[in-house]
């Protein structure tokens, strides 16, 4: 035991202390814990309110992690898209079944797991094809989604993408048909 053990503080820690300590500054010091927990009888009450100098804040305003202006703070902070190059290619649609994949269907060629968002692509820009994460927007359909390249499709497919949709019937509806793709970077 020669070591000093450093306490680490983590994040629920710290949240204990904030509540607890907004817990104390409120008007109901009488208060138990139990009587903070809402009830039919108290449910119509007012929100939890501290004394803050001449004013007040409510605790849902101190810690709404949902609120407008947060959500607006998230939106400002959207990437800059800039397009690098377009393409005009044939995209169809695949789901996870082992006949329309290999015989693991869920996880993609790159290694990761198939989710909303990926497409297989065998595209060439300067006799390669186009790197896993190549990030692409279906702009005609998709509007600005962005799509990640984490799969392939067999190699007789040149030039194709094949979006992955979570149902055989999906991918079915959309078919096969001739669309223009972007290549994009993000820029924050």
């Amino acid at each position: 035991m020669g070591k000093k053990m450093g306490k680490r503080i983590d994040k629920t820690q710290v949240l204990a202390i904030v509540l607890l300590s907004q817990i104390v500054l409120v008007n109901y010091t009488s208060a138990s814990f139990f009587d903070w927990i809402p009830t039919p009888e108290n449910a119509q009450e007012t929100p939890l309110v501290v004394a803050i100098g001449e004013g007040s804040i409510s605790f849902e305003k101190s810690f709404s992690w949902n609120s407008k202006s947060s959500q607006q703070q998230i939106e400002e902070v959207k990437p800059q898209i800039t397009v690098l190059r377009t393409y005009t290619v044939q995209a169809s649609g695949y789901s996870s079944t082992p006949d329309q994949t290999d015989d693991t269907p869920f996880i993609t060629a790159s290694g990761k797991h198939v989710r909303d968002g990926i497409i297989a692509a065998n595209v060439y820009a300067n006799g390669q094809r186009l790197p896993f994460g190549t990030l692409v927007r279906i702009p005609d359909i998709y509007g600005d989604k962005i799509f990640v390249i984490e799969d392939r499709m067999n190699i007789r497919y040149q030039n194709n993408i094949d979006i992955w949709f979570p149902e055989r019937q999906l991918a079915k509806e959309f078919g096969r048909r001739k669309v223009i793709i972007e290549i994009v970077t993000e820029e924050s």
